[in-house]
């Protein structure tokens, strides 16, 4: 009995071992530019975020906003620009006063603009509660390669 009751004990200790669970983004919901604490862990718990190196913020003047630099995600052009559009989406969401998000690569920069996405996708970032609406109207807008095309096209 005292072996079954051990065995118990270490197949529980062990399982919280396993535990990959990573934080979630709308913990930062409301958030400020000049938050550097939110704003990195934001990048953090993004796609992307194995690939994430340093942020930038910039909060002594207007327009605010962020530059998350990455080393190479070595994945294709146009995963990388709908991956870049969800995470600056989610930027947008998250953080009440930005208004310019970029993400530099090794070989590219990505700059949004909070009214040039709103408008892109019909939405008030403000607006946004939950992290399924985000994603939902990002999956409609993203979903297939000429509609991320079409985005890069107009900024």
């Amino acid at each position: 009995m005292k072996r079954l009751s051990l065995l118990v004990v270490l197949l529980v200790m062990l399982a919280g071992c396993g535990d990959t669970h990573r934080p979630n983004a709308f913990q930062y919901k409301d958030s400020y530019v000049g938050d550097n604490s939110a704003v990195s862990g934001i990048a953090q718990t993004l796609p992307m975020h194995d690939c994430y190196k340093s942020i930038e913020l910039q909060t002594s003047k207007r327009p605010y906003g962020l530059t998350v630099r990455y080393s190479d995600p070595e994945i294709e052009r146009i995963e990388q620009e709908r991956l870049a559009i969800r995470n600056a989406a989610t930027y947008f969401t998250l953080v009440q006063n930005a208004e310019i998000v970029r993400f530099a690569f090794p070989n590219r920069t990505y700059a949004f603009s909070r009214p040039e996405m709103e408008a892109w996708l019909d939405i008030d970032f403000s607006t946004i509660k939950w992290e399924k609406e985000l994603t939902d109207r990002l999956n409609e807008k993203i979903s297939n390669e000429e509609q991320t095309e079409a985005y890069f096209k107009r900024i």
